[in-house]
């Protein structure tokens, strides 16, 4: 009795445990197996805000850690605008256009509307510095003797004297040799006889019989790369137009101004050809140059812009500002020689501007120096041209075409515009109304201000946060190996 008992009790059971599979092998497969009880989140100790930075103080990141990881380190630029139409500032008065000084006050609503431009990065400014220490921080960055020569400036040929010599470098792109050509049948040359035959030097020009042809000078136009002649008084011994392009050629073979292929006909035409009074190579030595002969100080910018006369490139218009954005001095400037082009693309500078100036260079040169002295540091965008037009030597210069070096070197050279865009977040030279001197010259003092500002800023970061960067010295690593 108790075994049968006991049988059935096990079948029973068997029974049930078979009924328990089969209904939980008929769930789900996630459901299968009752999950565990998840455990119980840990939770910090109670500790007042005190004691928990007391104990977090072994643990932030270094300043090491900071600079490599990408932490914003102390050193931001405030941003502050210029105002281009400041009103003029005298020396010696108590005018200031109150708009270029650092850290001053910044443009209006509307006018940051106006010169709004997007998707570009704010304007940045330094902070305020007096004048003397710009000077001094300048110092590294003056253009050197060679640096000068390389890049065109004009070079006095002995000390205190008014003429100079000026070297330029033949230009990038592939220009024609001016068509020469050789008579077998000439005559001898003997030196120091008056007999030349005027026809074997590479680039002299061709003569003739007829005494029009001996007085020709042949030049290059600038603009389309053809040969020309004039007379030594200035006429044009042909006349036919000038079809050009006017904009640069970019990095695919085509020209800005019309899309078109580097080769290609030219999509502009002027009347006349053009020259820019120097050829490459060797130029001089030239007469009429100033220099100053005191010392008087100061940080100032200068820009110009010249229209083409029968002479070449001549001074037009010129403005000059102060290290915070006063305007110094600006004048028109009547060219000596008949003009040929205005240039007004480029230039600004328009029949109407010239017939009402009234100032020459000689007065120009005057005025400068009557500011600029000989520790004057001269500020500018590709001052070769400015100081060849002005005829002025000047041995203390920065040149923002040196402090901003084309990525692909010398000769290549940034423009002014992209320059401006990309570091100052403003755009200069926008249109075909022409360019703006005032403008010009305070956007190179402002790429200059920004390069300085960064580098004093940078030399405080390394000095002051991060002693790694300092260089090795022996004696003080060991001693801090000991510690």
């Amino acid at each position: 009795m108790y075994v049968c008992v006991q049988s059935y009790w096990f079948y029973e059971e068997s029974l049930a445990t078979v009924a328990r599979a089969a209904a939980r092998w008929r769930q789900p497969r996630d459901r299968r197996r009752p999950p565990s009880t998840p455990p119980t989140p840990s939770t910090p100790l109670s500790i007042s805000p005190e004691n928990l930075a007391v104990t977090l103080r072994p643990h932030p990141l270094s300043g090491q850690c900071m600079w490599t990881f990408g932490y914003p380190l102390p050193g931001t630029l405030p941003i502050t605008t210029w105002d281009v139409n400041a009103p003029e500032f005298v020396p010696g008065s108590q005018c200031d256009s109150g708009r270029g000084s650092f850290g001053l006050t910044p443009l209006s609503n509307s006018d940051e509307e106006a010169n709004a431009v997007e998707h570009l990065p704010a304007p940045s400014t330094p902070l305020s510095i007096s004048t003397e220490k710009l000077a001094e921080a300048l110092r590294p960055y003056l253009l050197s003797r060679q640096c000068m020569w390389t890049l065109g400036y004009p070079v006095e040929i002995e000390p205190m004297s008014s003429k100079a010599v000026v070297y330029i470098n033949p230009p990038p792109r592939n220009r024609p040799w001016p068509n020469t050509s050789w008579d077998m049948d000439a005559p001898e040359f003997v030196p120091g006889s008056q007999c030349d035959s005027g026809r074997g030097s590479l680039g002299s020009t061709p003569r003739s019989d007829s005494d029009e042809e001996v007085d020709a000078v042949e030049h290059l136009c600038v603009r389309c790369d053809k040969t020309f002649r004039m007379t030594r008084e200035g006429e044009f011994l042909k006349v036919e137009p000038c079809l050009y392009h006017w904009g640069r050629v970019s990095a695919d073979c085509r020209f800005a101004c019309c899309k078109s292929l580097w080769g290609s006909r030219g999509c502009s035409t002027a009347r006349y050809h053009v020259w820019s009074g120097t050829r490459p190579g060797m130029n001089g030595p030239l007469e009429g140059y100033v220099r100053a002969r005191s010392p008087r100080g100061g940080v100032y910018a200068i820009d110009t812009e010249m229209c083409y006369t029968t002479a070449g490139l001549e001074l037009a218009s010129i403005a000059v500002i102060a290290a915070d954005g006063r305007l110094v001095y600006q004048s028109l400037v009547k060219p000596s020689s008949p003009v040929v082009d205005h240039n007004t693309r480029f230039s600004g500078i328009r029949p109407r501007d010239l017939a009402r100036a009234t100032k020459t260079l000689k007065d120009v040169q005057n005025d400068i120096l009557g500011f600029v002295g000989t520790d004057t540091i001269l500020i500018g965008h590709a001052m070769d041209n400015d100081l060849r037009a002005l005829k002025l030597l000047h041995g203390s210069v920065v040149d923002t075409c040196a402090l901003y070096p084309h990525a692909r070197g010398f000769p290549m050279r940034r423009s002014l515009r992209a320059l401006s865009e990309e570091f100052l977040g403003r755009i200069v030279q926008h249109g075909s109304v022409g360019h703006s001197p005032l403008e010009d010259a305070r956007a190179a003092m402002d790429l200059v201000l920004l390069k300085i500002h960064k580098e004093l800023a940078s030399h405080a970061l390394l000095s002051n946060h991060l002693p790694m960067f300092h260089p090795y010295n022996p004696l003080i690593n060991a001693a801090s190996l000991l510690l």
